[in-house]
């Protein structure tokens, strides 16, 4: 079976690496404005947080895998976290079986590594029903392997590139230290030179090694 290989080369257009200076950047001021924030631990201290779920990616015919993040409370409303989540996908491309072409199959795998703040909005009736609205922001890396496959031949493509994702969610308080949370972002690649809008669902339970204060 003939195989082809591509990857982008090593060399990067100035625009590129700009994108790059900037993308760390922006990282560093975002854990230096949390940090100069960060209150006595005394305060609801909460510490870290570890958290595991089930992750699902639309585009590059919908990708599923799992999510594992970290985080810090900063006091009861602020984290900074770090995710990281890897989906895959098989798809066939049935209608060519039917042609002298034979069956094509695309395989999907795609990474993300990210990290922001999360900020928690509550009131008097979501704290009643141990709920806990949030948003996000989170900026990082993603990673894109691609390889299509016939009969004769596959052929395989890998790219990566600055990721930023813009969301929020709910979380259900299960007691002290563990909660189930939903996550609900707009995450924006940029493979190829070019932008790619996808959707990033995540379901997941959480465990914060403090025990958690009334939001």
């Amino acid at each position: 079976m003939a195989r082809e290989t591509f990857q982008r080369g090593v060399q990067m257009p100035s625009h590129v690496l700009l994108r790059g200076a900037f993308k760390w950047c922006s990282i560093l001021f975002l854990v230096i404005l949390l940090a100069t924030l960060m209150p006595s631990q005394k305060v609801y201290g909460q510490g870290l947080e570890l958290s595991l779920g089930w992750a699902h990616m639309t585009h590059d015919n919908g990708t599923n895998g799992f999510e594992a993040g970290a985080a810090w409370w900063f006091n009861r409303r602020v984290t900074l976290a770090a995710n990281y989540d890897g989906a895959w996908d098989t798809s066939s491309l049935t209608n060519f079986s039917l042609t002298t072409v034979g069956l094509i199959t695309v395989h999907s795998h795609i990474q993300n590594a990210l990290i922001g703040p999360r900020i928690f909005f509550s009131t008097n009736w979501t704290t009643k029903h141990k709920l806990n609205p949030f948003g996000e922001a989170q900026f990082g890396n993603s990673w894109l392997n691609q390889k299509v496959t016939n009969p004769t031949s596959s052929v395989s493509a890998s790219d990566n590139a600055f990721s930023w994702m813009l969301g929020g969610g709910l979380e259900y308080l299960f007691g002290g230290h563990m909660s189930g949370r939903m996550n609900l972002d707009l995450l924006r690649t940029h493979f190829a030179e070019a932008g790619q809008s996808r959707l990033r669902f995540v379901l997941g339970v959480t465990y914060t090694l403090g025990k958690r204060g009334p939001g």
